[in-house]
């Protein structure tokens, strides 16, 4: 996997926070900033797609709304998930990107 060095400054209580989150993934730090940095980029092309479409289309009937917060409760979306569970997601998580990057 190719990576791109770089230099940021972040607050040291971000740094620790980080460094503390990271040990608890079992990961680097660099990892697991790269893997929160995509999570955020991610987030943030959604948005702006969203407001494209809402821009071109207009904004959501209250029908369509309501259908799609009907669809969200019945499939679980949006809910909070046990800790057990988020514990097991992580590991998961974890391999895969332990299994796509070939590192252990």
């Amino acid at each position: 996997m190719a990576v791109e060095k770089l230099s940021v400054s972040l607050e040291p209580e971000t740094v620790a926070r980080a460094r503390r989150a990271a040990e608890r993934e079992g990961v680097p730090l660099s990892r697991w900033l790269d893997r929160v940095a995509r999570k955020a980029a991610d987030l943030e092309e959604a948005r702006l797609v969203l407001e494209e479409h809402f821009a071109e289309r207009g904004q959501p009937t209250e029908a369509a709304e309501t259908a799609s917060r009907a669809a969200a409760v019945e499939t679980g979306v949006g809910q909070p998930v046990p800790w057990e569970d988020a514990q097991a997601n992580q590991a998961v998580l974890a391999r895969l990107d332990e299994d796509e990057t070939g590192e252990t």
